[in-house]
């Protein structure tokens, strides 16, 4: 099984991109590593948070716009990550609101 450790959580790469992080995947044994680079914080229009990843922007042959994404994972790793992923973004998000004396230790 994977290790998945989420680091360099940091301001959104976009307007819309509420956290961008790196995921590290580790091996079992340690020796392997695959680095997710802008693995990106989003929020739903039911106000959910989720991850998003890399995508690419194709134009078909009609001209409209698709994108598709560049890495894609099993059910339980998508989840896996996204829940570390958002675990390091609460985390992230409290820091910056002690740092501005805004965070009174309630959610």
């Amino acid at each position: 099984m994977l290790k998945i450790n989420a680091v360099s959580v940091g301001r959104g790469t976009k307007n819309h991109v509420l956290a961008s992080c790196k995921v590290e995947l580790t091996s079992e044994d340690g020796t392997d590593v695959v680095c997710i680079l802008d693995a990106r914080v989003l929020r739903n229009r039911s106000g959910e948070l989720w991850v998003g990843y890399h995508s690419q922007s194709l134009s078909d042959l009609d001209g409209s716009q698709r994108y598709v994404p560049t890495i894609e994972f099993s059910k339980n790793l998508t989840r896996r990550i996204s829940d570390a992923v958002l675990v390091e973004y609460e985390c992230y998000r409290a820091s910056e609101m002690r740092s501005v004396g805004g965070y009174d230790g309630r959610r």
